[in-house]
């Protein structure tokens, strides 16, 4: 299914310049940078350059759109439409931030999807799988 991942949000510079709540994570530095309600500063991170962002959660309420940034040796940008995630089966998670001294939990939707899993040759039967964990801000951010 996966119709919730916007396509058109392949890299840093494609993210909009929406509010965005959540954190990015410099290479020189020792903690995240949060955001609460700001946009994400994209023109620090050419490709190539340092300090580049080992990681980023960011998420619009407005928009209702999250986006997730790993640095592997190259940036993995993922963008989600929680507008259509909520038409699917999703279970609330929060987990204890690191290293996020004003935030208590940071919260994510983990969606499941259903997948045929085949028992035989002849049979097979529906079952859920995750198939993603998108953020979707903090619980209790200090400001």
């Amino acid at each position: 299914m996966k119709n919730y991942i916007i396509q058109e949000i392949k890299s840093i510079q494609d993210i909009p310049d929406y509010k965005f709540t959540g954190y990015y994570w410099q290479s020189d530095r020792d903690t995240p940078d949060v955001l609460n309600d700001g946009i994400f500063p994209k023109e620090k991170f050419q490709a190539g350059g340092n300090p580049f962002c080992v990681e980023a959660l960011l998420y619009s309420k407005s928009e209702q759109v999250s986006i997730h940034i790993q640095h592997t040796g190259e940036y993995l940008v993922h963008a989600y439409n929680l507008l259509l995630v909520d038409q699917l089966e999703v279970v609330d998670k929060s987990y204890i931030p690191h290293k996020l001294d004003k935030v208590e939990k940071v919260l994510f939707k983990q969606v499941w999807e259903e997948e045929d899993l085949v028992v035989s040759t002849e049979e097979s039967m529906p079952t859920l799988k995750p198939s993603a964990l998108i953020f979707f801000g903090f619980q209790n951010q200090i400001i």
